[in-house]
């Protein structure tokens, strides 16, 4: 189902688990599941609180649910089976139930494609002013000390898009599983990212003088996508001495690295 695909590739932007993802909007883990599997349609407010948890205008993906509603909204349904009454031969072609029924629906049919399309048409007219981008504006949440413990995402340390791309400073391959140690230097902090992990892995990031911080993959929904830790604060100087940990579930093993 397009419409779902759409919303899993908005969950895996936010590199939230369903329950992270749950905590930040007015909607429960057991919803998500369903929303973002194609088991139901979510309504509009769950839509657009995505797309604000993961940073993007909702125009696109409100006009994809609109198609969906059309599309649930015909599940099931059954046409309601009436005795055909004969058609007068005097009335005219025109007044005529079928040719009435398909008009209504052309001219439904129509609307729709009119408002999707100037919904989703980008312009290019010359006169008009430049699209500023609503991440240009936004800043990093957190520097240092204040970013221990939170999400780089949410903070906007893991936007590409606030205040430039975060560095990987190294990245530890193993069977399958890709570990990277990320850092951002106007928030002065790291964290682990990961993908192609498995339920149980664990993960942990650490710097001098702060407090590790911890990441497990606890169920099959915060597998194949990006995931990353809570973030630490580094200080000047001390970027070598950042270390990531990874303990995989498959193996048993702990292995650890440094930039």
């Amino acid at each position: 189902m397009r419409f779902a695909e759409a919303l899993r590739e908005l969950r895996n932007r936010t590199e939230l688990s369903l329950a992270a993802l749950a905590a930040k909007t007015a909607f429960s883990k057991s919803s998500w599941e369903r929303y973002l599997n194609g088991k139901k349609l979510p309504p509009r407010s769950a839509v657009e609180a995505l797309c604000r948890v993961a940073g993007v205008p909702a125009t696109r993906h409100v006009a994809l649910w609109e198609l969906a509603e059309v599309a649930w909204s015909g599940r099931g349904a059954r046409p309601e089976v009436v005795d055909p009454e004969p058609e007068p031969s005097h009335m005219p072609w025109w007044r005529r139930p079928f040719v009435m029924t398909a008009v209504a629906t052309g001219i439904a049919v129509c609307a729709l494609t009119v408002v999707l399309t100037v919904a989703l048409w980008p312009t290019d007219e010359p006169d008009s002013p430049p699209r500023v981008s609503a991440h240009s504006h936004r800043q990093v949440l957190c520097h240092g000390a204040e970013c221990t413990g939170k999400e780089p995402l949410a903070s906007g340390c893991g936007d590409v898009e606030v205040e430039g791309a975060p560095k990987t400073l190294r990245t530890l391959r193993r069977s399958g599983v890709e570990v990277e140690i990320r850092y951002k230097r106007v928030c002065g902090a790291a964290w682990v990212r990961v993908t192609g992990q498995h339920v149980g892995d664990r993960f942990e990031v650490s710097a001098p003088g702060v407090v590790a911080q911890h990441m497990v993959i606890a169920d099959k929904y915060e597998t194949g996508i990006y995931r990353s830790s809570p973030m630490v604060a580094v200080r000047a100087g001390d970027m070598k001495a950042i270390k990531a940990c990874a303990e995989f579930a498959g193996s048993g093993g702990r292995e650890c690295f440094r930039p």
